[in-house]
């Protein structure tokens, strides 16, 4: 997840000046971005690209908001819905009243 902070966007107007901006700015298709009014945050799932997220910040550039330095949200997940399913790990047996079960680090 990509985070722009947008100090100035203090209200729902503001919002939708930025958001209005940001449609126009011609994103890929799929390409879904959060405004958080309350947090003064605007974020863009990471898959999006770095001319995706160039798109964005100028976009609120041009609607006339300062964004302060982008902000990288890694939520170490991988594509295979895991944090370690990138490393290879070997399920444990448990053995639980009689009943064998099969167990990973995050099952």
């Amino acid at each position: 997840m990509v985070e722009f902070n947008v100090p100035d966007m203090t209200c729902n107007g503001c919002a939708q000046r930025i958001g209005r901006a940001i449609s126009e700015a011609r994103l890929p298709a799929g390409v879904e971005v959060e405004i958080d009014v309350a947090a003064r945050k605007i974020r863009i799932p990471s898959l999006a690209g770095d001319s995706a997220v160039e798109r964005v910040r100028a976009a609120v550039v041009h609607a006339g908001y300062r964004t302060d330095a982008v902000v990288v949200a890694s939520s170490h997940r991988t594509t295979g819905g895991c944090c370690c399913a990138p490393r290879a790990q070997p399920s444990v047996d448990v053995d639980q009243g009689g009943t064998t079960r099969t167990s990973s680090c995050c099952s």
